[in-house]
C-alpha cells in the first residue's frame, strides 16, 4: 500500500530531494507547506504520515501536533529539525509525535524511520535517544555537561561555515558551490567536524554543535 506523505518544511531544496528519493511505491507526496498557515489549510487534506519541521517562519512546528491529531486521529508525525534543545525535544515528545528525526540524515535513511513509524515505531536521532536515556535515569549530573563539563571543542570559521549548511540540508556538492570550494574539501571539514564533536553522523555533529553553541541558525 503506498502512503500519503505530507511536509511541512520551508526549505524547498530538502522536500525535493527528500521526495525525489523517496519509494514510489511506498510513499506518495499528498502536500507540501512551508509554514503554519499553509499547513493548516490542509487540516482537512488526509493524510497518513506527517514530517514536520519544527522552526517554521511563522512559529514552532509544535503547535501543529495537536491539531493534526484532532482532525486526523489515525495520522502519524515526525519531527524532523535541527532544534537540538533538549526543552524543545521534550516539548515535541510531549505534544505527540511520533518520532524525532534531526536533519543531516541521508534521505534513504529518513525514508526507513518513516516506515518504522508507520509500523507502530518511535524512530530518534542517536543523540536524541541519548538525551532521553539521560533524563529517564535521572543523570542530572551527564544532562548538564554542556555547561559544566570541559568546553566545548574549537571549530575553525571554515568548519563552522560547513556545520551551518549541511544543518541547513545541503548536500556536500550544494555546500561546496555556495562556499566556492571543492566537494572533497567539504567531506574533509566533516571528517573533522566529526571527531571533534564525537558524532558519527551529520545529524549528531548538528545537534552537538547547536546545543554547545558553537553555530546558531537564524
Amino acid at each position: 500500500m503506498t502512503l500519503r506523505l505530507g511536509i511541512v518544511e520551508d526549505h524547498d531544496r530538502l522536500v525535493d530531494d527528500l521526495v525525489a528519493a523517496l519509494t514510489p511505491a511506498q510513499f506518495q507526496l499528498g502536500w507540501r507547506a512551508a509554514s503554519l498557515a499553509q499547513a493548516r489549510q490542509h487540516l482537512d487534506d488526509p493524510v497518513d504520515l506527517l514530517l514536520l519541521d519544527l522552526g517554521l517562519p511563522d512559529g514552532s512546528g509544535v503547535a501543529l501536533v495537536e491539531e493534526f491529531r484532532r482532525q486526523q486521529p489515525a495520522i502519524r508525525i515526525v519531527a524532523h529539525t535541527v532544534f537540538d534543545s533538549e526543552r524543545q525535544v521534550m516539548l515535541a515528545l510531549q505534544a505527540g509525535v511520533d518520532g524525532y528525526l534531526l536533519k543531516g540524515a541521508a534521505p534513504a535513511q529518513v525514508e526507513e524511520n518513516l516506515q518504522a513509524a508507520m509500523a507502530g515505531g518511535t524512530p530518534l536521532s542517536p543523540a536524541v535517544a541519548r538525551y532521553l536515556l539521560r533524563r529517564v535515569r535521572g543523570d542530572a549530573e551527564q544532562s548538564r555537561m554542556p555547561e559544566q563539563s570541559e568546553p566545548p571543542p574549537s571549530l575553525t570559521g571554515r568548519e563552522r561555515d560547513v556545520l551551518e549548511h549541511l544543518a541547513r540540508g545541503y548536500s556536500y556538492r550544494e555546500t561546496a558551490e555556495s562556499l566556492g570550494i571543492r566537494t572533497h574539501t567539504v567531506a574533509h571539514h566533516a571528517k573533522n567536524l566529526y571527531s571533534k564533536l564525537a558524532a558519527h553522523s551529520c545529524s549528531e555533529a548538528v545537534f552537538e554543535a547547536l546545543r554547545s553553541g558553537l553555530i546558531r541558525l537564524g
